[in-house]
């Protein structure tokens, strides 16, 4: 083995060979590392968007959450025996429905969220807080203290240059009465202060509005009851091991009937789709840049082809020297090898720092969107899996058209 290496790397240096040769290898070593560098820059822009993806909907989704597999409420009852739970870092009770906010003659259909002042606990709200302060609770102004999202106050027209924090109504239908029978008495409505505003991404700011957990229950007639709860996973734990844990957990201590009227969802399960689409497209992408790939090889094929008939002189001296058919097959398969193995090298070299680049100074920028500059995340999984394809890709490509003219040479006169 070590002959044909020695051969391949002298004619792949050496500059007796001509010029059109090292023309061809060069252009060859150039497409692959823009390839290479080209692909490393989406995947790594693909895992930005589901790293992206993952934070905004845990500002207001949980790790986890105890969900009812039949109808739409859980006892509350339920939640003190989620404390001290090993692999629970806090746990708090949701209540969610639909509703009517109303400002004046401004109606708007919203998704009530009812939550205790714990909750940013389990989801960083708080954190998503534009105006105001999340204050989800009772205040000194007679009511209590709501956190809307920015798009449902901005429909409303509720303003935000008040000394004190606009009221506006909260209702919800009072079940069991018919629309048409009792009209102005089929809602039951409470009055909220505006407290806060929040601003995640544009489908969750026109959808929600949270409220304290008791004004929703009264409001929707659920009191001791809940839509579910969620939970944060403490440190060490997997959403999919904590799962499992809560809900033997959970099982052991409630009866047959009850424990069959629930299951433990996580968050990835909840978005499941979104992430299923990134991924697939992520990967949609992979496979199309690696037929490309095979372009860039067939530039390798033919530097091959020019060197085997520059070098053909020399084949016949090997020949008569007694260097086998697998050596001199080996000697321009690692030079075709070489080729690859440069070109994904710099590849890598060049995609890894425009994506260090992007990531510490946000090159490209994200006018009018939730963050600044594109998200992006280089994964060494990725690296290590494009420089794999591009390594076999050339490497098949070039053991298989060197063995094809060189037996085709063997076999001229």
């Amino acid at each position: 083995m070590r002959l044909p290496l020695r051969l391949a790397l002298r004619y792949l240096v050496k500059r007796r060979s001509s010029t059109m040769v090292h023309l061809i290898s060069g252009i060859s070593v150039l497409v692959i590392a823009a390839v290479t560098a080209a692909m490393i820059c989406i995947l790594s822009a693909f895992n930005g968007i589901e790293d992206l993806v993952k934070t905004l909907f845990g500002t207001l989704d949980a790790d986890l959450a105890v969900v009812p597999v039949t109808g739409q409420v859980l006892p509350e009852s339920w939640g003190p025996r989620l404390d001290s739970l090993e692999g629970v870092a806090a746990w708090t009770p949701v209540l969610e429905d639909e509703c009517v906010a109303r400002d004046g003659e401004t109606v708007r259909v919203a998704s009530l969220l009812g939550v205790r002042a714990d909750y940013p606990r389990v989801a960083p709200i708080d954190q998503a807080v534009v105006e105001g302060e999340y204050m989800v609770g009772g205040n000194d102004l007679g009511a209590s203290c709501a956190c809307l999202g920015l798009g449902v106050r901005s429909e409303l027209g509720i303003s935000s240059d008040e000394l004190e924090p606009p009221v506006f109504s909260v209702s919800a239908p009072i079940r069991g009465r018919r629309l048409s029978t009792y009209r102005e008495r089929a809602f039951r409505t409470i009055p909220m202060h505006a407290c806060g505003t929040f601003s995640i991404n544009a489908d969750l700011d026109t959808r929600y509005l949270m409220v304290p957990l008791k004004d929703a229950q009264s409001l929707l007639a659920r009191e001791g009851e809940v839509s579910r709860f969620e939970m944060k996973a403490a440190p060490g734990w997997s959403q999919d091991d904590l799962a499992r844990h809560v809900e033997s957990h959970l099982k052991a201590q409630l009866s047959d009937i009850e424990a069959g009227s629930f299951k433990v969802r996580t968050r990835d399960e909840k978005h499941k789709f979104i992430t299923q689409t990134n991924q697939a497209e992520k990967w949609a992408t992979f496979a199309i840049l690696s037929f490309i790939l095979v372009v860039a090889a067939f530039n390798i094929m033919a530097s091959l082809t020019m060197l085997l008939l520059d070098k053909k002189e020399d084949l016949q001296v090997l020949r008569a020297m007694g260097l086998h058919q697998a050596q001199m097959e080996s000697t321009f398969a690692l030079q075709g090898l070489a080729i690859n193995v440069i070109g994904g090298l710099a590849g890598v070299a060049l995609g890894s720092l425009l994506i260090l680049g992007q990531a510490t100074y946000g090159w490209l920028t994200l006018e009018g969107s939730v963050v600044p500059a594109y998200p992006v995340r280089l994964a060494w999984t990725d690296v290590l899996g494009t420089l794999a394809v591009v390594v076999l890709v050339g490497g098949l490509g070039s053991a298989s058209m060197v063995r094809l003219l060189l037996r085709r040479l063997h076999t001229q006169p």
